[in-house]
């Protein structure tokens, strides 16, 4: 166990609620937790059994601040591998905050933000694949991307990763056996297949961990064309709720309406724009503005025509222009006689007839848009990784280095070249295990969480 001083924090949010919870971790926790504690039972927290949990008050100077329940938990058995007590007090600002202070008087030093999540991954009770994955399920926004944080919780990234590396290990060994005696019979050949092998399977592991990237930040999409062709009408079918006024007076939405959903267990965050044509006043040259920047930090952009109606001059600018975002083209009011005769020509992803008012091909749609995102479907929570910037680059340089270590062996090239990649993608996995991470690559990567966690 790493030694270190007692840490304290609050590990529930600020504001009134039933309950508020004042974590302690470190090898004072228990004596601390103790010295501020009168037992209803008058047994000092020193004397009873772990994991145990206790009535009583939290006392400062001959004064009760609250009562309180008290949770004993004595290391290694507990979630930084340390003493651990934990203070059950009254929810509300005051009353939590009043518990805290106390704690932190009587030695206790506040906690950084993630440092017990910190202090159970330098323990060994966690890999820092899963102890990023305690910040995935307190951030998941969908259902899907709770549960594959919580697998990930479960280490199946970092076992899948500890068997690669394992692997790697043994074919350098094998390597290293022609290296230091070059008179023992060794083909360099022979490595190519599980090498090969390998390389599929970390391959496998960075289309499994794109998919995670979508599946915790989603993407954007901007909902656009002239006014009047049922826009904001499409953003309450995607949203399954009213959210956007919807008026037949062309120009209606005059700003940006932005909102969250899912689709297919995906998180994605909507914008109704403005319409776009020749600006009648400054107000609706600001809403157009506003929408051409959507456009820039759109994923998707979704173009919407009124089948109903034959294309005008508005809706023959809209067509022609430049987009530079995969696009969708959405013929909406499918309920009304056509009268656009034919699909207009342009780079569009794939062409949609729908109703946004019935809701009719609506379903059709947010297929078609995972189509583009995760080839027709989301895989299940358990083939998906939840894997951040740095960890995939480690990922994608594990794979370069094996892909080398292959060229090398195909090539009958010196079986120095074949050990110096398998070296590198041993380091780098090792790496994505935690093994000699930096200080500052684990400050950055704790420094999402909040303080309590």
């Amino acid at each position: 166990m790493i030694e270190g001083d007692t840490i304290a924090a609050l590990s529930t949010p600020l504001g009134e609620g039933g309950i508020g919870i004042v974590r302690i971790s470190g090898p004072k926790a228990i004596p601390l937790a103790e010295a501020i504690f009168h037992p209803s039972d008058r047994i000092p927290l020193s004397q009873v059994p772990t994991h145990t949990l206790h009535h009583g008050f939290v006392v400062s100077q001959a004064r009760r601040i609250d009562e309180v329940l008290v949770s004993v938990m004595r290391a290694p058995r507990t979630y930084t591998r340390e003493d651990v007590a934990e203070i059950n007090c009254h929810g509300g600002f005051l009353a939590t905050q009043a518990v805290l202070s106390v704690v932190l008087k009587q030695g206790a030093r506040l906690a950084e933000r993630g440092e017990f999540t910190k202090r159970a991954f330098l323990n060994g009770r966690i890999s820092l694949d899963q102890a990023q994955a305690v910040v995935d399920i307190v951030k998941a926004k969908t259902k899907l991307g709770l549960e594959a944080a919580v697998e990930q919780l479960g280490g199946r990234f970092s076992n899948a990763i500890s068997r690669i590396r394992e692997q790697i290990g043994g074919l350098l060994a094998q390597i290293e056996v022609e290296i230091d005696f070059p008179d023992v019979e060794a083909e360099t050949g022979v490595v190519t297949a599980p090498l090969t092998e390998l390389a599929n399977r970390v391959e496998l592991l960075l289309a499994q961990a794109e998919q995670g990237r979508i599946v915790r930040e989603g993407f954007t999409i901007a909902i656009i064309g002239r006014p009047n062709v049922g826009k904001s009408t499409l953003l309450n079918a995607l949203l399954v709720e009213e959210r956007a006024i919807v008026t037949p007076i062309p120009g209606t939405t005059r700003d940006t309406v932005e909102e969250e959903a899912a689709i297919g267990g995906i998180p994605v965050r909507l914008i109704d724009t403005a319409g776009l044509r020749e600006p009648t006043d400054t107000l609706e040259e600001a809403g157009i503005e506003r929408t051409n920047a959507a456009i820039t930090r759109a994923d998707l952009l979704l173009l919407v025509l009124d089948r109903s109606a034959p294309l005008d001059e508005q809706d023959h600018q809209v067509l022609q222009r430049a987009w530079k975002k995969p696009t969708l083209l959405v013929l909406n009011k499918s309920d009304l006689p056509a009268a656009i005769e034919s699909t207009p020509s342009g780079p569009w992803k794939s062409v949609h007839g729908i109703s946004a008012k019935l809701g009719s091909g609506v379903d059709r749609l947010s297929q078609a848009i995972l189509e583009l995102f995760l080839g027709g479907k989301v895989q299940s929570w358990g083939a998906i990784f939840l894997l951040n910037t740095w960890e995939q680059d480690l990922l994608g340089r594990a794979h370069g280095h094996l892909d080398q270590a292959i060229t090398a062996a195909r090539t009958a090239s010196s079986p120095d070249i074949i050990a110096e990649e398998l070296r590198s993608a041993y380091v780098v996995t090792g790496e994505l295990q935690g093994v000699d991470v930096s200080e500052d690559v684990l400050d950055q990567i704790f420094a999402r969480f909040c303080v309590g966690k």
